[in-house]
Parts: C-alpha cells; structure tokens; sequence
C-alpha cells in the first residue's frame, strides 16, 4: 500500500484498484457490514438467529470478526437482510486510491481503454462538472454513510483535502475514497477542472 500523497511530498508509485484484501481485513468488513445491516432493522442477534437459521453464537463471533463463515452461511444471512454477499464483504475506503495518469499503459499510436475503478454502489449517483479559479477552496462536503466520491482531474492541478490530509492531483489523474469523510478541493495558481462522481448505496 503506498503512502499517501501531500502537497509538499513526492509522488508514490500508484496503487493498483485492485489491491488485494488481506483475510482479516475480509473479516473486519464482514463484522462492520453485518452489524450495520442487522441494527438498521432493530433486529438483535437471537432474532436474526431465527431469521436465517445460523446460531446466535456464530453470528456474535461474525460481528467481533473472529469467524470464518462458510458461502452458505453468507448468502442465507445476505438473502435475509435484503443484500448480498459483495455487499456484506465490501471493504470500506479507508483512504483515497489514486491512479496517476503517467502510471497508464497508452501507447500514443493505439487505442487504449483502462480500467480505473469496479464500484461497488448500487443506488443513485451524482455527476459534477467543477470549475475552480486560481487560489479557490471548494465547499467541504460529507455525503453520508458508505458513499464513494470518484474524481477526474480534467485541466490544471488540484489539491483534494481529505479529514485533513493534502493529495496533490495533476491533470489526467483520478482518486477514489470514502464521501463520508469530510473533504475539499483547492488550486494554487493555476484554473482547474474536475468531473466527480458520487455514490451511494441502495439503503
């Protein structure tokens, strides 16, 4: 996992999107996810026990990720809750993955498409064209619970500004992270353009 980018630092070598989860990380997730889920139907554990027929036990252990639950037993507590296992198991950004637009494989004399991020956000989402002038800050924003803040630097250089800590983005270059932290954008001498998508899950 490379380090995070500041305004004043190097640039790291970028992260690939598909950075591997480690198995506790899975299960921290999964303890996250399915705690969430059961308290946002008032449900306590002995009732979802009766709801999906996994004993209140093994359910206690997935919510302090201290079990290794069979498919089976995901997909019954998944069908139950009203989701599904990607869902359940989805890890959430804990900062932002930058992919810098030096770091893609695009030959100038062939086409090229690359693969810059797989969401995982089922509900609605919001596209944003911003335009910022030299020595500006945008609004800080927060969008609510697992919501994912996608942005493209379209022109210029920008500094996005995430709980506080500074990642320098130049044109071409792209960042996901967490829309539930507090967040801003801000220029240097310079105009820039980006194009942000926001989303959000179906609950």
């Amino acid at each position: 996992m490379s380090e995070p980018t500041t305004a004043a630092g190097p640039s790291p070598v970028t992260r690939a999107p598909e950075a591997r989860q480690s198995a506790s990380g899975v299960r921290a997730s999964l303890a996250g996810n399915l705690n969430r889920r059961r308290l946002a139907r008032g449900w306590s554990l002995r009732e979802l026990s009766a709801a999906t027929g996994v004993s209140k036990g093994l359910l206690s252990q997935m919510e302090r990720a201290e079990a290794n639950p069979t498919v089976d037993i995901l997909v019954r507590v998944a069908d139950v809750l009203g989701t599904n296992c990607t869902d359940l198991l989805r890890q959430p950004l804990l900062e932002p993955e930058i992919i810098r637009a030096c770091a893609l494989d695009e030959p100038e004399d062939e086409t090229s498409v690359s693969l810059l991020y797989a969401g995982h956000e089922q509900g609605r989402m919001e596209i944003y064209r911003t335009r910022l002038h030299p020595h500006a800050q945008s609004q800080v924003s927060s969008h609510g619970v697992d919501s994912v803040e996608y942005v493209i630097v379209m022109s210029g250089q920008v500094t996005l500004v995430v709980n506080d800590v500074p990642y320098l983005l130049e044109a071409g270059d792209t960042a996901r992270f967490s829309a539930q932290c507090s967040h801003y954008y801000t220029t240097q001498d310079s105009p820039a353009v980006t194009h942000t998508v926001v989303g959000y899950p179906r609950d």
